[in-house]
């Protein structure tokens, strides 16, 4: 049965196989693509649905290693329009993500505990749930970057593949709960990809930008990751040791968004350390 409970801080959205502990924020606006929003249909889709996301991931895998194969004897593709084309497509996605996700964002983190930023769920029935879903369906998207890579015969390291196949993974797993703590990350994620598509879009038609930038760009990843780190280390602590509040986040979900992020946070500084410091900058820095 679909419908919903309250107490004076929270809701309860009662949907299929699914009870989501949510803050009832309302937009006052909505976008006409927002409007055919349906959270019954999704979830339930999604529920039945999101280990289809280690499929596409294998698939994803299996695709760039068959087609780097193909490309050894070929020579690599220019694509300067369409890489433009696509990265300014996903900068644009991620600026209007941010906006739409933002306004429920910091309605709740400046008017709300931040216990409840992390415990209480994104609303349902609005469009900040409409971009959760978005964000999480945009990560199969994504996934043709590393297509662009390997037809221009760039090399794909780990970092690229694992972070596209894992985020797409847990995306959709937590997109079955509507994982409360994901208000942070959705919202961060769209911050941060918002600048670098932009940085992308703008360096695949020919601007070179001082190395700060790209630097900076770097820097905000692995600061994503370890907010994130952070979060689910604090949930943790919410759910097992003050159990104060109810958080919408299973343990199961919890354990995942903590591996994840911390093996990011590793590996993200990792890259940092070998692409901006050579052996000569450390000499020099000691």
């Amino acid at each position: 049965m679909i419908g919903s409970t309250s107490s004076d801080m929270y809701e309860v959205w009662k949907g299929p196989n699914v009870e989501i502990v949510y803050i009832p924020y309302k937009y006052n606006t909505k976008l006409k693509i927002e409007e055919f929003w349906n959270p019954e249909i999704v979830y339930y889709l999604f529920a039945k649905y999101w280990k289809l996301s280690f499929v596409i991931a294998l698939f994803y895998i299996t695709a760039i290693r068959i087609i780097e194969n193909l490309m050894k004897e070929k020579r690599a593709f220019e694509l300067k329009k369409s890489l433009f084309i696509w990265n300014i497509s996903l900068a644009i996605f991620s600026v209007v993500g941010m906006i739409r996700s933002g306004e429920e964002f910091f309605y709740v983190t400046v008017n709300k505990p931040f216990v409840h930023t992390i415990c209480y769920s994104m609303n349902p029935n609005e469009p900040v749930a409409y971009w959760a879903c978005a964000f999480a369906l945009s990560k199969v998207a994504e996934l043709f970057d590393t297509i662009f890579l390997v037809l221009r015969k760039r090399k794909v390291i780990f970092l690229h593949w694992y972070h596209h196949v894992v985020v797409l993974i847990y995306s959709w797993n937590s997109a079955v709960e509507l994982t409360a703590a994901g208000r942070w990350f959705i919202f961060m994620n769209f911050s941060v990809h918002s600048v670098m598509y932009t940085y992308y879009a703008l360096t695949s038609i020919g601007f070179r930008f001082p190395k700060i930038i790209s630097m900076s760009v770097t820097i905000l990843q692995t600061g994503q990751m370890l907010i994130g780190v952070a979060i689910s280390c604090y949930v943790y602590y919410l759910r097992s040791i003050v159990n104060i509040v109810p958080c919408q986040q299973s343990y199961e979900n919890l354990t995942l968004c903590f591996s994840i992020y911390l093996s990011f946070a590793i590996l993200f500084m990792n890259f940092f350390i070998k692409s901006y410091f050579s052996r000569k900058d450390i000499k020099k820095i000691q």
